[in-house]
């Protein structure tokens, strides 16, 4: 085969022919490879060189595939950058504890959740906005239901979910009821909700609506409410 039959049948043809045929003249001009004596029984430089045209070009392919299928989604990756950079503002420093905090609050599929059978997929994970998200949620655990930011940092590690978590649509409605009057609430001090989310984080993963019927079939069944708290904070 000659040089001119391997460059049209390879894809790559234009980039190796630059390395296989030299330019006529110019000071700019591509040299062509010294030629070396083929060994015996062995084909032509031509074969050579379309041979390692088209290994070079399934290498350049397999490599931009890979790229592509390994590099996330630009705005995906922006906003892991920015609450990572967020949560270093709170004390977080450590980049294995980043990733996995939020990976099971932006990750639908998070290994994370899915290895502990005991602590399942999170259903609210999504992609977190500094400003809509992450700010208010401090804003409101830190003014409304009085933790301080060493301990809105253990929650979140503790449940990292929690960054997942609508102000408006889940925390307002759980605190309510935790200290909003009897027998629609629970009537707990701020200070009793703070020490029951804080004993057990998790609990904040409980919807409103379920933790209301927990809590009112242990009161049916004779449990003090005194009784149904601790529970809440341990095992409930």
């Amino acid at each position: 085969m000659s040089i001119a039959s391997a460059a049209a049948a390879c894809p790559a043809a234009a980039s190796c022919s630059r390395q296989t045929v030299g330019a006529s003249s110019g000071p700019h001009a591509w040299r062509p490879w010294p030629a070396k004596p083929a060994a015996a029984g062995s084909g032509s430089s031509g074969s050579r060189g379309a041979t390692r045209c088209q290994a070079s070009g399934k290498s350049d392919v397999g490599r931009l595939l890979r790229d592509a299928l390994n590099q996330p989604a630009q705005g995906t990756n922006l906003s892991y950058l920015s609450a990572a950079n967020f949560l270093r503002g709170l004390g977080m420093d450590n980049q294995a504890e980043l990733n996995r905090v939020l990976d099971i609050a932006m990750n639908p599929n998070s290994l994370f959740t899915s290895k502990n059978r005991k602590q399942p997929t999170n259903p609210h994970a999504r992609r977190l906005d500094v400003e809509a998200d992450l700010k208010p949620l401090l804003a409101f655990l830190t003014d409304t239901a009085g933790f301080s930011q060493e301990q809105v940092v253990k929650l979140i590690q503790a449940h990292p979910a929690l960054l997942s978590y609508r102000v408006e649509e889940r925390l307002q409605p759980f605190f309510a009821y935790l200290t909003g009057p009897a027998p629609e609430g629970l009537a707990l001090s701020a200070q009793q909700a703070a020490e029951v989310v804080e004993r057990r984080p998790t609990i904040l993963g409980v919807e409103v609506d379920g933790l209301r019927r927990m809590v009112g079939f242990l009161l049916e069944s004779g449990s003090s409410m005194e009784e149904v708290v601790e529970m809440m904070a341990t095992s409930l």
